[in-house]
């Protein structure tokens, strides 16, 4: 049992590495090819990010029987890393299709709001410390 949990990790680890490359190489390249002030390169990636989730959460639990470990890879390593967006997207959609839209608005504006707030005193925090 703990075999398959080490290996888990370890699928998690290469799909992360990969998704990392990956969105790195994608918004660099996009970001060099077009100058705006925009963040299009890492835009791009999340919104890519969001089809896929979609696509291979879909045909996991639809059409194919996969083993946890290339899940594992793919989901969460590969995808976690590529964009965390693509999971915040996919558990709004899981909100919205439980018409759960307490929780869906919830998550959409604390998220968002928070995320900024944290941005935010994490800056302030290097200029009060250094």
């Amino acid at each position: 049992m703990l075999e398959k949990f080490y290996f888990n990790i370890i699928m998690i680890i290469f799909g992360g590495a990969i998704g990392a490359t990956a969105r790195f190489t994608i918004s660099q390249f996009i970001d060099k090819h077009l100058t705006t002030q925009f963040p299009v390169g890492i835009f791009l990636v999340n919104i890519i990010g969001c089809f896929f989730i979609g696509l291979i959460m879909s045909l996991f639990q639809n059409k194919f029987q996969v083993n946890e470990a290339l899940r594992f890879f793919l989901v969460i390593g590969f995808l976690g890393s590529l964009t965390t967006f693509s999971t915040f997207a996919f558990d709004n959609f899981n909100l919205f299709n439980m018409k759960n839209f307490t929780h869906l608005f919830l998550n959409l504006f604390l998220t968002n709001l928070l995320g900024i707030i944290m941005v935010f005193l994490g800056i302030k925090s290097v200029k009060l410390f250094t």
